[in-house]
């Protein structure tokens, strides 16, 4: 008799049965396979895990991920069955790595006939005989490899996955802190842009006032070449007219000289011709008297005859020298005047000694009366004219010398003003420089402490220069190090790349272990179903013999054999002994199987670890060299405030002493700024002047008889200098420009709405493609965001929401959709694709591949 199976168990099970009878609902899918027969309901319990691979869920955090649930997680691995291979070696039929799949799904029985007592008996005997290598011996012992077996790949399975979780935690970690790197690299190129871009402005300023300081300087050599040569011109041409002046001077005073000369000469020559006349008219009154005397004394006496001959000779005598005196005087008149011969001629006219003759000289002298009066009046016309002319010379001169004193004021006036704003430019910017060397030194000597953090002592400009020369080094070796830092950085990046690459390979060797160990899994699981199963076959052999002796002891006593009793007996306590002997030999192997199936384990296991150290030591480094980055960052801020500072007070020149300071002077500066404006003015000035000069040349050049009215000249003028004024020639050209800009600004606009007509056209055609070949409407919304609406979405609401992701990377996120329920029915979907795999076009092909088979299902309905 058996014994019992205990409470709550079938008569004739065994221990063996009713455990697997407990273990059986946890593997069984269908609720009607508790009615099937064992064999039936292994083979379909190992077709569905066939079928259907277990997934493996991993913890994380206080969300649950699904590590392997994608559709095609069980068509990208070779099936398990493949693979799978039984690990007994103790019998010589399993050690050629014979498939365990093809004999579990083509059960065979220990003893194949059961009915016949003698069949049954004989092959129990045959078994006993072959003990030492029976099948039901061999099954146990690979039963109880493949429980230890279970035990390791469960201890692999929480190994892995906690490695698993580790790596993700790692790798999580290296993704933010490469995401940190990244956006402080990005940090210091915009920085350094910035400054490289500012110190470049700064350089074009530079360079740009420099050849404005370079051009407005040749303009002014130019324009005081032009005025120095136009002076000289004007000197000597004044020189000329002021010599030409006085030989005119000299001229008139010679002719004067002569006028009064010849006018004394004159004078003289009448006073003389009428003393001559009064001594002939006194002899003529006394010829008469003795012509009268001689007739009385005629007619008396005519004694004295030879007294009057004597007389009368005596006249003659004197009245030819007189004609003789007259002739010379001819003469005379002659080389002194043209008009002398109306005098030789009066002069000969008076010379006869007769009344007549005198009468006619009495009417030429007085016509030479006339004559000199006349000419004395000419004389003095042409002395008032000539002393007007005098006059006017030398107003001539003093208006000339005035006009010439007046211009030199003017050009000293000008000199005297552009000096004076110079120094009154350079007297405010000194006054300013003071005060703030003053609030300087002031401040330096109340805080040194705070503004000097090295120790330096600023009590004169001489020290900020010094200082401020120390901070643009220590700049540059900030700079050099800052340099380096990316260089290391650089390096550092490239090392980080190579981490992320080998936890990749090694991501994918994991999941190749979980592969493997899923596959180890099933295998286990169908070792522990092939032995549940040989188990309860053994157990059920036992009691259908049993139940035949039972059967004979009580109803054939003749038949019943109790040495084949005993024998059986014997039998099953030899497989005992081989049960016992066989644990016993599984405990003294299991430290020698463990450590060859544990092999890959192990190290894996440590390989693991060295890339979790070497993650944790560039982990540190990198943390290192960020706080080193922002040390340097803060030093180099505070640098540049204090460099800012020192440049302020420098260009300020506080505390300025001529006599143990020398001025550090930038060229962007207020002195710079003010003689660039008066560089600007001088400028204009000089245009403006250099017209005015071509001005006054073209009214030189002009004729000066032309008979124009003052109104017509001014009005000339005025219109002339308009047309020619620089002014109006600016204004013409910022009207050409502007009517250039007004053109270029309507051919532009034409050209806008040609380039969006054309972008439209090509944004219609591509929607149109893409809904075409990729099966998606494209609408894109007034925030930015895109829509995505399927080909074969059932309703309009089955739509999908996409926007750029931060800083606008050009990383595209999913930020919502159609209705609520329609994406929380997708949530799987969406977890796995977007927010483990990170695949928006994977996701959306699983979507487009979902409503196709939907629309297809529902119109094969």
């Amino acid at each position: 008799m058996l014994p019992s199976a205990g409470p709550g168990k079938k008569r004739g099970a065994t221990p063996a049965a009713a455990s697997s009878q407990a273990l059986q609902p946890q593997f069984t899918r269908n609720p009607s396979a508790n009615a099937l027969p064992p064999s039936t309901v292994i083979r379909s319990r190992f077709r569905s895990i066939a079928e259907r691979p277990p997934t493996l869920i991993g913890a994380r955090g206080s969300k649950r991920y699904m590590l392997d649930d994608s559709p095609s997680a069980a068509t990208d691995r070779a099936p398990w069955s493949l693979s799978l291979e039984t690990p007994i070696r103790a019998s010589s039929a399993h050690t050629s790595a014979v498939p365990l799949v093809d004999t579990l799904m083509r059960p065979q029985r220990l003893f194949p006939t059961l009915s016949p007592l003698s069949d049954a008996k004989t092959s129990l005997l045959a078994s006993a005989k072959n003990s030492d290598r029976s099948p039901a011996r061999s099954i146990l012992d690979s039963a109880h490899k493949e429980s230890e077996n279970i035990g390791r790949l469960e201890s692999l399975k929480r190994a892995a996955e906690k490695a698993k979780f580790e790596l993700r935690q790692v790798e999580l970690a290296r993704e933010r802190d490469r995401e940190e790197a990244q956006r402080a690299h990005q940090r210091l190129e915009s920085e350094l842009l910035a400054q490289t871009k500012r110190v470049e402005k700064l350089e074009r300023d530079r360079k740009w006032l420099f050849e404005q300081e370079e051009r407005l300087a040749e303009q002014r050599r130019a324009v005081e070449r032009d005025l120095s040569a136009q002076r000289s011109a004007y000197e000597s041409r004044i020189d000329e007219m002021a010599a030409a002046n006085r030989e005119l001077e000299q001229q008139l005073d010679d002719a004067s000289h002569a006028m009064r000369r010849l006018k004394s000469d004159h004078l003289d020559q009448i006073d003389d011709m009428q003393i001559r006349l009064s001594r002939a008219e006194r002899i003529a009154t006394q010829l008469q008297a003795s012509e009268k005397s001689d007739a009385l004394r005629s007619r008396g006496d005519f004694s004295d005859t030879s007294s009057l001959q004597y007389t009368i000779d005596s006249l003659k005598r004197e009245v030819q020298s007189k004609d003789q005196d007259i002739d010379e005087l001819k003469h005379r008149l002659k080389s002194t005047m043209p008009s002398g011969e109306n005098c030789s001629g009066a002069a000969d006219a008076a010379v006869i000694p007769s009344r007549e003759r005198i009468a006619q000289l009495e009417r030429d002298l007085h016509e030479q009366c006339d004559y000199i009066k006349a000419v004395e009046q000419q004389n003095h016309q042409l002395r008032s004219e000539t002393r007007r002319l005098a006059e006017a010379a030398s107003l001539y001169e003093k208006e000339h010398e005035i006009s010439c004193s007046l211009q030199a004021k003017v050009e000293r006036l000008e000199k005297q003003q552009t000096g004076y704003a110079d120094m009154e430019a350079r007297l405010t910017a000194l006054h300013q420089e003071r005060e703030q060397w003053t609030r300087v030194f002031h401040d330096s000597d109340s805080d040194n402490s705070d503004t000097n953090p090295q120790g330096q002592n600023l009590c004169s400009p001489f020290a900020v220069a010094k200082t401020v020369a120390t901070q643009r080094h220590t700049i540059k070796l900030l700079e050099g190090k800052l340099q380096s830092m990316q260089e290391s950085e650089a390096a550092t990046m490239q090392q980080q790349q190579k981490a992320t690459n080998d936890v990749q390979s090694y991501k994918q060797k994991c999941l190749r272990l979980e592969s493997q160990l899923s596959a180890e899994k099933t295998k286990t699981f169908q070792l522990e179903a092939s032995k549940q199963h040989a188990v309860r076959e053994a157990e059920f052999l036992r009691a259908q013999l049993h139940s035949y002796d039972r059967e004979e002891a009580s109803f054939m006593p003749g038949n019943y054999d109790e040495q084949k009793a005993d024998r059986i007996k014997q039998l099953e306590e030899f497989i005992d002994e081989q049960r016992a002997w066989i644990v016993s030999l599984e405990s003294s192997t299991g430290d020698i199987r463990p450590i060859s199936a544990d092999g890959a384990e192990t190290v894996s296991t440590s390989l693991l670890q060295g890339y979790r150290e070497d993650a944790e030591a560039k982990q540190h480094e990198l943390d290192s060299l960020h706080e080193e980055h922002w040390r340097l960052q803060e030093r180099f801020d505070k640098l540049e405030k204090e460099t800012a500072r020192l440049e302020h007070q420098v260009g300020s020149g506080l505390g300025y002493n001529p006599k143990t300071t020398r001025i550090l002077q930038l060229i962007d500066n207020p002195s710079a700024q003010d003689f660039a404006i008066r560089s600007e003015k001088l400028k204009s000035l000089a245009a403006e002047n250099e017209a005015l000069l071509e001005r006054i040349r073209q009214l030189e050049r002009s004729n000066p008889a032309q008979s124009l009215s003052l109104q017509d000249a001014s009005q000339e003028d005025a219109v002339a200098g308009d047309a020619s004024s620089p002014y109006f020639h600016t204004i013409d050209n910022l009207r050409t420009e502007n009517q250039e800009l007004a053109h270029q600004l309507e051919a532009s606009v034409k050209l806008i709405n040609r380039y969006k007509k054309a972008w439209k056209r090509k944004v219609s055609e591509l929607r149109e493609v893409i809904y075409a070949i990729l099966g998606y409407r494209v609408d894109f919304l007034v925030n930015g965001s895109v829509r995505f609406t399927s080909t074969y979405a059932a309703d309009l609401d089955q739509s999908f929401v996409f926007t750029s992701g931060d800083d606008d990377q050009g990383v595209m996120q999913l930020s919502g959709g159609g209705s609520k329920a329609y994406l929380k029915g997708l949530s799987n979907d969406i977890r796995y694709w977007v927010q483990e795999r990170g695949s928006i076009p994977g996701f959306m092909a699983t979507i487009t591949l979902q409503s196709f088979e939907a629309q297809l299902d529902q119109k094969a309905q």
